[in-house]
Order: C-alpha cells, then sequence, then structure tokens
C-alpha cells in the first residue's frame, strides 16, 4: 500500500510539469499583444530636455522623487536589457566599456568583478514608467527601438534609497544620433 502512495507521489508533479504540453508560450503572445496596446510615442521625445547631467553626478545629486534628466549611454552590464521589460542599464557617457581581461583606463571599465563596484557607481537602472508609475511591460528595444551603446537622454524621476540605490523612473527618453 505504502509503494502504491509513493507511485502516486512521484506521478502526481510529473502530470502537473506536462499540463500546457504543446501550445505555445503565454508570454510571447502576451508580450506581443502587450506591445501593440502601447504607443512608444508617449515616451519618445522629440526634443532633448535641457539640464541633463551623466549618471555619476546624477547618482550623487539625486533627491528621492525629485525631477531629473540624465544622459549617458546604453550598457555598463554583460546585458544592459530587462527582457520583456522596458528597462535597461544606462551607463555615465564619460565611461566605457572594455574586453575583460584588457587593462583599463581612468575612464573604462570591463565587465569582470574586479570593476564592479566602479560599475556600481557609474551606472544606473532607468524602467520606462506609464502615468501611474508602473513599469511598462514591454520590451525597451521593441518598444523604443532602443540599442546597446545608443547615447539617451532620460527624463523623469530620481527613485533614491538611504543606502544609495539609485534608479531612474523615466516618462521619457530622446535618442541622440
Amino acid at each position: 500500500m505504502n509503494r502504491y502512495y509513493l507511485s502516486l507521489l512521484a506521478l502526481v508533479p510529473a502530470l502537473a510539469g506536462l499540463s500546457g504540453c504543446g501550445s505555445a508560450p503565454a508570454t510571447e503572445s502576451h508580450a506581443s499583444t502587450a506591445a501593440t496596446n502601447v504607443d512608444a510615442a508617449q515616451f519618445l521625445l522629440k526634443e532633448e530636455p535641457d539640464g541633463a547631467v551623466g549618471v555619476i553626478a546624477g547618482r550623487e545629486s539625486a533627491v528621492d522623487g525629485a525631477p531629473l534628466v540624465l544622459v549617458g549611454r546604453i550598457g555598463g552590464a554583460a546585458n544592459p536589457w530587462i527582457d520583456g521589460r522596458a528597462a535597461f542599464t544606462l551607463l555615465d557617457a564619460s565611461m566605457s566599456v572594455v574586453a575583460n581581461g584588457q587593462d583599463s583606463g581612468e575612464t573604462e571599465l570591463c565587465l569582470d568583478d574586479c570593476c564592479a563596484l566602479d560599475r556600481q557607481n557609474c551606472t544606473t537602472l532607468v524602467k520606462v514608467v506609464d502615468g501611474q508609475g508602473k513599469l511598462v511591460p514591454v520590451d525597451s528595444r521593441e518598444l523604443l527601438g532602443l540599442k546597446e551603446s545608443d547615447m539617451v537622454v532620460v527624463k523623469g524621476t530620481a527613485q533614491k534609497d538611504k543606502t544609495g540605490n539609485f534608479v531612474m523612473l523615466a516618462s521619457g527618453i530622446f535618442v541622440r544620433k
């Protein structure tokens, strides 16, 4: 009898894992539906906002909840994108990333652990948010046509906690050409 129950207990999780087999993942259809329901024009700025500061200066001077305009380059991480969300890592415009193992100068960073603290000090997460302050559920590459290394000016609100964690809540993005 115990053998029967043990077999049944082993079979239940296996059957649960099979549910939904043979159908397309819901996230793909949901993402494409979300993309068609979000108007990118509300987030793409036609003119560059005034008063932009770099990520390093913004990190130092930002006040939680205050308006802020940042300028930087998309990058500073092995993968600067948050897949399926309008969010990305922004690197201070004065910095650049070099190949791992390559000597880095004063304004250069590699993606190895040796530069982790330096990268943290000159990058921030940018979250594109809607009018209610919610993260837009569409990949920023798809929604805004952004590419790694694009130089962008981000208008929005600083989000900073007591420990110094800094995030930019973007209401608009201007892509420098």
